[in-house]
């Protein structure tokens, strides 16, 4: 069964292997898959978060940061749609 990704999603995955320099296909990021494991460090977090203010025109406060976020791919696109949708 094929899950279909949001638009979202799609940019995100984009820009999550970009930042850790992964070469693969759209779909390789599923939604529980630990981007600790793929190498993301503190560095790569400050990168992503830049690359995910600049492109969906956002801004992340401290405040909405945790361990957690960056834990599963989905999390974090959960939290970009949900940042998306808040602001109207």
């Amino acid at each position: 069964m094929t899950t279909v990704m949001s638009d979202v999603a799609i940019q995100m995955q984009e820009m999550t292997l970009n930042v850790l320099r992964i070469e693969a296909p759209i779909g390789f990021l599923q939604p529980d898959t630990n981007l600790y494991e793929l190498g993301l460090e503190s560095l790569n977090v400050v990168e992503l978060l830049t690359q995910i203010e600049m492109t969906f025109d956002l801004t992340i406060d401290v405040e909405d940061l945790d361990a957690a976020l960056f834990s599963r791919f989905g999390n974090l696109v959960d939290f970009v749609e949900a940042k998306i949708a808040a602001r109207g």
